[in-house]
């Protein structure tokens, strides 16, 4: 009697053991869901990441990311026979300072008014693009085309809108390096025909005029402008941007960057596809050496540095040179640096 009692204790834990550890019916099916949910979910992000990448490769192909550096060696001077040249103007000894969080690109607007990029151009317009890859911030600084600089390396002056003549971005970007000790090694460049172009893809451009500047741009204007609120296509835009008979570079160089303010708040309203289209159209006009990592890193931070805090400013400041031909770059480098790094000493070198 003892045994068969035990035996059916034994057979009734063998059942409750089972019972525990039996799954649930309708945990179970929670579980298979939640399994499915998660695998649409990584598929979906996967399928997501994959069209990112394809898409920014397609955009990095579209541009002229090829080897720019030509032969310069044979290209005469194009020195104004009366350039000012400043003797007492030094260059900083200070070494370059970095940020792993600071993006430099130097913007080049080249003065060809075709398709085609001309490796002996001259750089109408030359801007610092600054971006904070950590806060997005954004800063621009227009450098004064009419510098007087010295070419690196060489004992000879010339304007600095010269230097792309002389040796492309390449020499560009080492003058800025030296009279500025400026970290920048990046650039991109376009010409007077892309900027036509993608002001004409984002729709044009509004922008405020004065008296004078309507009266000057109704010269060349096939469709008149007046005092105030204009809204303008590619063509009026560059003429405005170009404009400087009526005061000088200086107000030239704030007419650029109304542009591009103006540019820039087209890009907040537009579509996916229609940023797509503009991407199409544009970019195979663009010149740079960019990485195609850089690149997107930039496509991906875009909205934010569209949204982020911007400043600008021109180099030289007032009170930092005697004429064009004499600026203090010792001084400037020292502006520029708290400008775009917020510091004022060094405290990292690069080679």
């Amino acid at each position: 009697m003892d045994g068969e009692i035990q035996k059916d204790k034994a057979a009734g834990n063998t059942a409750l053991s089972d019972t525990i550890n039996q799954p649930k019916k309708g945990h179970s099916r929670k579980t298979k869901v939640a399994v499915i949910v998660m695998s649409a979910v990584l598929i979906v992000l996967l399928t997501a990441s994959l069209t990112v990448i394809v898409l920014f490769s397609h955009y990095y192909s579209l541009m002229d990311t090829g080897d720019h550096d030509g032969d310069y060696s044979h290209v005469e001077s194009i020195t104004d026979s009366d350039l000012e040249i400043g003797q007492s103007a030094e260059l900083p000894e200070d070494a370059i300072y970095s940020d792993s969080n600071i993006l430099n690109i130097l913007l080049i607007g080249t003065d060809e008014r075709i398709e085609q990029f001309d490796p002996y151009a001259r750089a109408d317009s030359i801007m610092v693009l600054s971006l904070n890859k950590k806060t997005h911030s954004v800063r621009l600084v227009s450098l004064e085309r009419g510098m007087t600089v010295r070419l690196p390396g060489e004992k000879r002056y010339d304007l600095l809108t010269h230097t792309f003549h002389y040796g492309g971005a390449k020499l560009v970007i080492q003058t800025v390096r030296t009279h500025f000790s400026l970290d920048t090694e990046k650039y991109v460049r376009v010409n007077f025909y892309v900027f036509r172009k993608l002001i004409d893809c984002i729709g044009g451009v509004d922008i405020t005029l004065t008296a004078k500047e309507a009266d000057a741009l109704n010269q060349y204007l096939p469709c008149q402008v007046s005092e105030g609120k204009n809204h303008l296509d590619g063509y009026s835009a560059l003429m405005f941007a170009r404009l400087r008979s009526i005061d000088s570079d200086w107000q030239r160089i704030k007419r650029q960057r109304k542009v591009i303010a103006s540019v820039k708040n087209g890009f907040k309203d537009k579509s996916v596809l229609e940023l797509n289209q503009i991407a199409n159209e544009c970019l195979p006009f663009v010149q740079t050496n960019l990485t195609s990592l850089e690149f997107a890193d930039l496509m991906l931070n875009l909205p934010q540095y569209v949204n982020g805090d911007f400043k600008e400013m021109t180099i030289p400041k007032k009170g930092t040179y005697k004429g064009l031909g004499n600026v203090d770059f010792k001084g400037n480098s020292r502006i520029l640096r708290e400008f775009l790094y917020g510091k004022t000493k060094e405290t990292t070198v690069t080679g």
